[in-house]
């Protein structure tokens, strides 16, 4: 396993990091996010951002911008205390190229397309809700449970409340809430999931 170190890294193809808390991950992906910038001339709203969390998604748009800046006063004074920094002033050969490219993307930042993973799918179904056949409104529930809670009631109300009493006695002590609850979980995890009514065996003495 090799270290990591963001300009080296190759900027195609794919790239697995493995990394724990505290280890500079955000500083990996704001430096890759500069050179992406300067070495390919990408515009911000060329390049994907995708986080987990909203609390993730607002700092990676506060250090990805200042990353930025501090790149374009690097280029200005064609020198940096930062070893990233440094390194790519040093590998730029067009540094004007370079300042108006970093220039562009502070202006333009606020097209910068950093989001959280539901944030990213919403905002495609939205895009292109003729060719994914998505409502133009659609919402995506981050929660479920409530929904779940609610399918739950309903069947036990369809099929519970006319059935005798032996039946739901026997259900009360063998199947509870939690239980259907799991059921309709495993259920909506597996959309191909299929169904059947269980064959009747016949018994012959």
């Amino acid at each position: 396993m090799s270290k990591f170190d963001p300009a080296e890294i190759p900027l195609s193809g794919i790239n697995l990091v493995e990394a724990s808390a505290g280890t500079g991950k955000t500083y990996a992906i704001s430096s890759l996010y500069v050179r992406l910038l300067v070495e390919t001339r990408l515009a911000v709203k060329e390049i994907l951002v995708v986080t987990f969390t909203n609390a993730a998604t607002d700092e990676l748009n506060r250090r990805i911008r200042k990353r930025i800046k501090e790149a374009l006063d690097a280029f200005s004074a064609n020198g940096s205390s930062d070893p990233f920094l440094e390194k790519l002033n040093q590998n730029t050969e067009d540094k004007e190229t370079a300042k108006r490219c970093l220039l562009n993307a502070i202006r333009g930042f606020d097209e910068a397309a950093i989001f959280t993973i539901h944030g990213f799918c919403l905002r495609m179904l939205s895009d292109y809700a003729f060719e994914s056949c998505s409502l133009f409104d659609t919402d995506l529930i981050e929660d479920n449970t409530k929904f779940m809670q609610e399918i739950v009631n309903d069947f036990w109300r369809n099929h519970a409340y006319s059935a005798s009493p032996n039946f739901i006695h026997y259900v009360s002590s063998k199947l509870k809430f939690l239980t259907l609850s799991s059921i309709v979980r495993h259920c909506m995890g597996n959309p191909f999931l299929v169904v059947k009514e269980a064959e009747e065996k016949n018994i012959h003495n």
